[in-house]
């Protein structure tokens, strides 16, 4: 049974996002990398990760760290959610940065369901504000 993202904490979201927008499938992301990435300590970072490994969103092997497909599944859905209220703040007139901010506190809480009906609202745009396909279409 699949985790609901909303049963992440915000630190686990930051984690999952990161790994799957900074890491690849020949470069995974290490330890001290996730750590400099998400701005914080090593130790901090080891204990989100092992959450996260318990909650099956991950793998750990020889110091990388990959999203498991479950993982890759729900780092997917929340970066689209995200892209949906980045799109629709913008159009509301909020800036790009601070767009990002706040999508980012929300993004794992909200339901794919109703970022779709939100998507559809503001005219179903498909890029973000920053360029990136809302949608993977493939």
């Amino acid at each position: 049974m699949a985790i609901n993202e909303r049963y992440l904490t915000k630190r686990e979201r930051d984690c999952m996002v990161s790994i799957r927008e900074k890491g690849t499938e020949d470069f995974p992301l290490r330890l001290n990398e996730l750590a400099g990435i998400l701005k914080i300590s090593s130790p901090t970072t080891l204990n989100i990760l092992r959450r996260l490994e318990v909650k099956g969103m991950i793998t750990s092997s020889r110091g990388m760290i990959k999203l498991t497909e479950t993982g890759r599944e729900s780092a997917d859905r929340i970066l689209k959610i995200h892209r949906v209220y980045e799109s629709l703040f913008c159009q509301s007139g909020v800036s790009e940065k601070m767009a990002c901010n706040e999508a980012s506190l929300v993004d794992y809480l909200t339901e794919e369901q109703t970022a779709e009906m939100v998507l559809h609202r503001i005219g179903d745009p498909k890029i973000c504000p920053h360029g990136k396909p809302i949608r993977d279409d493939s």
